[in-house]
């Protein structure tokens, strides 16, 4: 698990031999698995935009939809790490308890990308200094690096991607942490094709960013009528294989609003709201984690897990079902 000198290059991530190690992370025409929320509809916007990615179904740790006669061998799980060897996956969670005792297994994280791992960050040692970020902020960073993409962010970007996973309260609350992965991103350096980025963040005022949250608070409420959740994909929804007429019309605000905010465009036509298969998992946590019960949890083969709340104390997973695809 040490670094590798040529992936980290004076505490900077070398997003050119990290992308020729992974090169379906920039590969056109993927097809991709999102999680339901804001960070995973943010990254499927986003690499749609770029990338012309299509979205083919939704995973969010207890039940994936996805489309009918797809492969999920075939797809990229975006905002997710898939404990699956076959299958690829970027995400931004804690998933190793102890680096100095490290499952047998865990090449099944052979083609997840994960900023902790990338920088060997545990929840026993490091979970202070996790990563404070979202997928999207990953994956805004590693696109940018490439030569061949011209990014371009709107000053009305800056609220959605503040919003995201919390971002706004970390950055409040643990900015020598955030200051930390922004130089590991190289998002800092002037020369860096990542700077116009971070830029844009870092000249923004709290209090305008905090009107900006504001008002991106009262839009996701009035998306769900007036209550909580109109931030997310609701895969409850689903009905005969589809999303009900009445869910499509609160996902189709949600997908126009973060599109207007962030200008790439979404193209319905990428998204599959129809003829979707649903699987059904059974999600867990295991709590007062130690290096005997993470193993424990290991040796059942979770389909992916991570290391969330109770300062790295507790752990949500996924265990297949017999009728699984994976």
């Amino acid at each position: 698990m040490k670094n590798n000198n040529m992936l980290i290059i004076d505490g900077h991530l070398n997003y050119e031999v990290l992308l020729s190690r992974n090169p379906w992370l920039i590969k056109e025409k993927q097809k991709a698995i999102i999680s339901p929320d804001v960070d995973g509809i943010l990254s499927g916007l986003f690499m749609s935009n770029y990338l012309n990615w299509e979205v083919v179904g939704y995973y969010d740790g207890k039940n994936l939809a996805i489309r009918n006669n797809i492969k999920v061998d075939e797809c990229i799980f975006l905002d997710v790490e898939i404990y699956r060897s076959n299958i690829k996956s970027c995400g931004h969670h804690i998933v190793l308890h102890n680096k100095r005792n490290i499952p047998s297994s865990w090449n099944n994280f052979t083609n997840c990308i994960n900023p902790n791992i990338l920088r060997n960050f545990d929840a026993y040692n490091d979970f202070q200094e996790k990563y404070p970020l979202a997928t999207i902020h990953f994956l805004l960073c590693a696109i940018s690096s490439l030569k061949s993409i011209k990014i371009t962010l709107p000053e009305s970007s800056v609220s959605p991607l503040i919003y995201v996973d919390g971002t706004f309260k970390n950055l409040l609350n643990y900015p020598e942490n955030c200051i930390s992965w922004l130089k590991f991103l190289n998002a800092k350096d002037q020369t860096s094709p990542i700077y116009p980025i971070f830029i844009l963040f870092a000249n923004r005022k709290i209090s305008t960013i905090m009107h900006d949250l504001e008002n991106i608070f009262e839009k996701f409420k009035k998306i769900n009528e007036g209550k909580k959740g109109g931030d997310k994909i609701k895969i409850a929804d689903i009905s005969d294989d589809s999303f009900t007429e009445a869910s499509l019309v609160k996902i189709n605000q949600l997908l126009n609003l973060l599109s207007d905010l962030t200008n790439w465009r979404y193209d319905s036509n990428k998204w599959n709201w129809k003829g979707l298969k649903v699987l059904n998992f059974s999600k867990m946590v295991g709590k007062n984690l130690t290096n005997k019960k993470y193993s424990q949890i290991i040796s059942k083969k979770p389909l992916s897990f991570a290391i969330t709340r109770s300062q790295g104390k507790e752990m949500e997973y996924t265990l297949e079902k017999p009728d699984s695809l994976f």
